[in-house]
C-alpha cells in the first residue's frame, strides 16, 4: 500500500514510444519489379525477420517527410504485391499516464490524416505499376504503446495492478475509467517472456511494458494487413452478391454456342475469379508466419487473431464463398441443361431430315 501511495503521489514520468500501424488497399495488384526498375520510390533493404517466410516479400522503401516537431519517424513503409501500402510511425514520449491518454488521442487523430496523405503521395508515384488502382478501397489502423520499465524497483505484476485501469482505458482510447468487468477482460490477454516484462493485447491497440520490442512489430503489422484484406474482400463480396441478388440475368446468345458459351457466359464468372484471388491472398497471409517451436510469439499471434476477430472475418468470407460456389454450380447446371436441349433438338432435326430425304427417294 505504501508503494502505491508513493507512486501515485510522485506520478512518475513514463518513457516509451507510441507506434501507429496503417494499411491501405490501393488496387488489385502491384508490380514490384516495375517499381524497382523505374525507381518510382527510393527502395531500401530491411533485415528479414526470423519469424516470417522469406518469399512473397514486400518492397520496403523510404517514406520521408516526418514532422520534426513530434520527433516522429516512419520506421516501416512497405508495398505489398497484392495491392497494399503499409506504414508504421514511431513517436517517442515522456508523460504521466494521465497526460499520455490525452496525448495519444490527439496524436492518433493527427496521424490518421498524415498517413492518408503519405499513402496518397506514394500511390501517385507508383500508380503506373498498380493494376485496377483505386485510392483507397479500405484502410485499417492499429496502435501500440510501448513503455520502458519505470526506474522504481517494482515488478511487472505490481505495475499492472497499479496501472491496470489506466492501461485498459488507454487501449480503448477512453478518457474515463472503465468498469472492473471491462478492465479485467482486457488485462486477461496478457503474455510475458521474462519476469519484468509483459504485453497486453486488445482489439484496437496493445500495451508493451518492455525495453526490447522490435521483434514483435511485424506481428502487429501482419495482423493489421490481414484485417484490412479480410474487410476489403468481405465488402467486395457483399457488393457483388447484392448486385447479383437484385438483378435478373439474361442468358446471352453466346451461351447457346457449345464450348464457346462456357467461357463467355457466366453472370458470376467474375465472382468465381474473385473467389480464387481471395483464397490465394488469405492463404499467403496466414502462412507467411513460421512459429514452429516458439511458444511466446505463437501466443502473441494467437491473441492478435482472437482480439482482432480475424477468425470471425475468415468464417464470414468462407460462408460467402460457399454461396458463390452454389451460385456458380446453379448456373453451370443451367448451361449444361441448355446444351443438352440444343443437342436433343439437333438430333431430332437430323432424324427428321433423314426421314424426309428417304420419303422423297
Amino acid at each position: 500500500m505504501h508503494l502505491q501511495d508513493n507512486l501515485e503521489q510522485n506520478r512518475p514520468q513514463l518513457t516509451g514510444n507510441i507506434l501507429l500501424f496503417y494499411a491501405f488497399d490501393v488496387g488489385d495488384e502491384i508490380d514490384l519489379e516495375t517499381i524497382k526498375q523505374n525507381a518510382l520510390v527510393e527502395t531500401c533493404v530491411v533485415p528479414l525477420s526470423p519469424y516470417f517466410k522469406n518469399y512473397h516479400l514486400p518492397l520496403s522503401f523510404k517514406l520521408g517527410g516526418e514532422p520534426a516537431a513530434l520527433r516522429a519517424q516512419c520506421v516501416s513503409s512497405k508495398i505489398y504485391s497484392f495491392g497494399v501500402l503499409s506504414f508504421c510511425y514511431q513517436i517517442p514520449f515522456q508523460e504521466s499516464f494521465e497526460d499520455l491518454k490525452l496525448k495519444i488521442i490527439d496524436i492518433k487523430k493527427y496521424f490518421d490524416e498524415k498517413s492518408e496523405k503519405d499513402a496518397r503521395r506514394v500511390f501517385n508515384k507508383i500508380h503506373p505499376a498498380i493494376k485496377k488502382s483505386v485510392f483507397h478501397n479500405v484502410n485499417h489502423a492499429y496502435f501500440v504503446v510501448q513503455v520502458y520499465p519505470v526506474p522504481q524497483k517494482i515488478s511487472s505484476d505490481e505495475f499492472k495492478e497499479l496501472y491496470g485501469s489506466k492501461i485498459a482505458s488507454l487501449l480503448k482510447l477512453e478518457i474515463y475509467t472503465l468498469s472492473d468487468y471491462q478492465k479485467d477482460e482486457i488485462l486477461t490477454a496478457t503474455i510475458g517472456y521474462y519476469g519484468q516484462d509483459f504485453m497486453i493485447i486488445d482489439s484496437a491497440g496493445s500495451f508493451i511494458y518492455d525495453e526490447t520490442y522490435s521483434d514483435s512489430l511485424e506481428f502487429f503489422e501482419s495482423a493489421n494487413i490481414q484485417k484490412l484484406e479480410l474487410q476489403y474482400f468481405d465488402r467486395t463480396l457483399d457488393e457483388k452478391l447484392t448486385i447479383y441478388s437484385q438483378q435478373k440475368y439474361k442468358i446471352p446468345f453466346s451461351a447457346y454456342i457449345p464450348l464457346l458459351g462456357n467461357d463467355i457466359y457466366s453472370p458470376i464468372s467474375r465472382l468465381a475469379k474473385l473467389r480464387v484471388d481471395i483464397s490465394v491472398i488469405t492463404e499467403r497471409l496466414e502462412n507467411s508466419i513460421k512459429l514452429a517451436g516458439d511458444t511466446y510469439y505463437s501466443k502473441l499471434y494467437s491473441l492478435l487473431v482472437e482480439k482482432m476477430s480475424l477468425k470471425e472475418w475468415r468464417d464470414s468470407l468462407n460462408r460467402k464463398l460457399e454461396i458463390m460456389r452454389d451460385l456458380y454450380q446453379v448456373h453451370q447446371n443451367r448451361l449444361d441443361t441448355i446444351h443438352e436441349e440444343e443437342l436433343t433438338v439437333v438430333i431430332i432435326i437430323l432424324i427428321a431430315l433423314e426421314a424426309i430425304i428417304a420419303f422423297f427417294r
